[in-house]
């Protein structure tokens, strides 16, 4: 018996069916995954996947991951990664590794599970969806567990990386012992400090917490020797220690010990730890805001610390603070150029010189307010560029950037101020087209019972701010709309720059784990075309000022020669008639100044309105490119298989029934 086209139909439909589920099946049971992603952030790497294999049945690890079901918009693709990693890891991982996935509903036994016995609290964040704005409550941490070592990662948030984190805690739960790093105790109070004028605890930076979380962390006497379990030293700011405790901290560096050297000029967080204002008294015996004493003996002198450098194979100018006007981001094209900004240029050089493993693969980092390093004689094979300006970078002196009050002490940052200061010295310094090195690593230098060094030293503080890691923490949203607007590196330089000093690199590479930072190239480029066209226009004032005072001070001068050669005048007529000149240069040099900037101003805001309108332009045409062209591939392939189809039912159609035939038919 023939069956009938349908019944082939439904049983090619059955057997297909039943093919896609078992292979399905199959595949449950082989848990084989593929990440087909350009990124591959599901995908384990090889360092992670050795790592699962390697945890034992003797020793389990626990994971606890707490994920919300519902998320912001922004935390969706943060969620999918963390699941997907999980996932791989419940796959690959042996019987001494077990992973619960558990997606608690506030105020659900769950919730209260992950809040009382793993101190995972909720998150608020802002969702936008639809245009609207909620709260929602949001769960994304996790919980390690190996025996009585537990590491907690309260909550994930967008800007990191999640196989770093995941395998960082991980390797802290199954690890004997953490590395220890002792962080020296300075007048920046990077590790918190008591105040006793407010009665209130500062805390530590927040990149302490980070370091913490995959060492032991410990605050260090600076009057005492370095302990011989400290794996690693960091100095904050090196300037504002005593000569005792430098001499300690060469005992450390001679040995051979691995120690990483802060060295602002200036420091933004605490101006009165710049190198050039004296040492800090104890707490509570700090000066009032008046001048009068606090009642203590003097603080003590610093030491010797540009010797100690000089020793270490760096020179370095404690006066210079470093600018650059390369600045690659157009939304922050107002920031001082003293905020200079480091990484792969558009010109194609980059300002990580050295390709260390510190740096190589970084995105970008900022250094704010920071100075120039040198090697010393003798150095230059030993001393290694880890961060540099570009070719546009000049500096000003640390005077010219601050003014000292008699009652509120000293007041800055200024925009520094051009010319000679009072000791002869030119305050400012244009760029000569020489990169200026940042930050560099010194390794070698054995001679006698001293070791070969292994000290890295960066000429900045700020650049661990507070501020960097919680945009590290974002994702380099600035302005917390969900965007990434910048992506800066400097907690990941901070904690690669440790790695190395201690030697261990397996998570470097994780570091760099994260999605592609892309940009509008075309919007830049023309940024950067009204950028340069605004400081030329500003340039070209800047000189005509510059002509102008010349002429004004020479006809000052004639002026003045003019009266004092006069014989038949007395000492106080000359003196009012110096004065009188004076005054009458100083308007005229006065109202030609005004007019300068009035036409520099309508020249900057010629270019500024020019700028806008094609960047307006620019954005329009990409968002309407944007609409307009995702929808053709599908239109294109549906008219394709539209036109195919009807091809084929005109062939199938028998040529007695085509409309052609039967006019043919009725003619005859």
């Amino acid at each position: 018996m023939t069956l009938h086209i349908r019944h082939h139909r439904l049983i090619r439909f059955c057997a297909l069916a039943a093919t896609v589920g078992s292979l399905g099946y199959a595949a449950t049971l082989a848990r084989s995954r593929a990440d087909i992603t350009s990124e591959g952030l599901s995908k384990l790497t090889p360092a992670t996947e050795e790592l699962i294999r390697s945890i034992a049945v003797e020793r389990p690890v626990v994971v606890h991951a707490f994920v919300s079901r519902e998320v912001p918009r922004e935390y969706v693709e943060m969620r999918l990664r963390l699941l997907n990693l999980l996932r791989e890891m419940e796959a690959q991982g042996g019987q001494g590794l077990t992973v619960r996935i558990i997606e608690p509903e506030l105020h659900s036994p769950e919730a209260e599970e992950a809040m009382e016995k793993w101190n995972i609290m909720p998150r608020p964040l802002v969702d936008r969806e639809g245009g609207r704005v909620e709260q929602m409550e949001t769960f994304m941490g996790l919980a390690f567990v190996s025996g009585p070592r537990e590491e907690i990662l309260g909550f994930l948030d967008r800007g990191l990386s999640v196989e770093y984190e995941v395998a960082r805690a991980l390797r802290v739960v199954t690890q004997d012992k953490k590395k220890v790093v002792g962080i020296w105790r300075t007048d920046a109070t990077i590790m918190g400090n008591f105040d006793i004028q407010s009665k209130s605890q500062q805390p530590a930076w927040r990149i302490v917490e980070e370091l913490r979380k995959q060492y032991e962390v410990r605050s260090l006497n600076p009057k005492q020797p370095v302990p011989e379990d400290v794996d690693v030293l960091f100095v904050p700011q090196l300037p504002s220690c005593g000569q005792d405790e430098l001499d300690n901290v060469r005992a450390y560096i001679e040995a051979g010990r691995p120690t990483l050297l802060t060295v602002d000029p200036f420091p933004l967080f605490d101006i009165r730890t710049s190198p050039k204002e004296e040492k800090l008294p104890p707490p509570g015996q700090q000066n009032d805001m008046f001048g009068g004493g606090g009642g203590g003996p003097p603080a003590e002198p610093k030491g010797d610390y540009v010797g100690l450098l000089r020793d270490m194979g760096v020179e370095w100018d404690a006066e210079k603070i470093l600018s650059d006007s390369y600045n690659p981001h157009p939304t922050l094209d107002q920031v001082p150029k003293q905020i200079v900004f480091l990484g792969p240029r558009q010109d194609g050089s980059n300002s990580f010189a050295g390709k260390d493993a510190s740096v190589d693969g970084l995105t970008e980092i900022v250094m704010m307010f920071g100075g120039e390093l040198k090697p010393a004689p003798g150095w230059q094979d030993k001393f290694t560029p880890l961060l540099e300006t570009g070719p546009t970078a000049g500096w000003a002196l640390f005077e010219a950037m601050v003014q000292r009050h008699p009652l509120f002490g000293i007041q800055g940052p200024m925009p520094p101020r051009p010319g000679q200061l009072e000791d002869g010295r030119e305050a400012v310094a244009l760029p000569d087209g020489k990169p200026k090195v940042m930050a560099a690593r010194i390794r070698g230098g054995a001679d006698g019972e001293k070791k070969d060094r292994n000290v890295v030293v960066i000429a900045d503080l700020d650049l661990f701010g507070n501020n960097f890691y919680a945009m590290h923490e974002r994702g380099g949203d600035v302005d917390a709309d969900g965007l990434d607007d910048v992506r800066f590196d400097n907690v990941t330089f901070l904690l690669n720059v440790m790695d190395g000093l201690i030697g261990d690199d397996r998570f470097v590479e994780l570091r760099k784990r994260k999605a592609k930072y892309r940009r509008l190239a075309t919007v830049d480029d023309l940024k950067k075309e009204e950028r340069a066209a605004r400081e030329a226009q500003t340039e070209a004032a800047n000189k005509s000022a510059e002509a102008e005072l010349g002429e004004a001070k020479k006809a000052l001068e004639a002026a003045v020669a003019a009266i004092e050669q006069r014989g038949d005048l007395d000492e106080t007529t000359k003196k009012i008639m110096l004065k009188s000149a004076e005054q009458a240069e100083n308007r005229r040099l006065q109202a030609q100044t005004e007019s300068i900037e009035r036409e520099k101003a309508k020249a900057v805001g010629k270019v500024e309105t020019r700028y806008q309108r094609q960047s307006r332009e620019i954005e329009d045409r990409i968002r309407i490119a944007s609409v307009l062209l995702p929808p053709i591939p599908a239109l294109l392939l549906g008219g394709f298989i539209y036109l195919r189809k009807r091809r084929r039912e005109h062939d199938a159609i028998p040529q007695t029934r085509r409309k052609g035939a039967a006019n043919r038919g009725e003619g005859a």
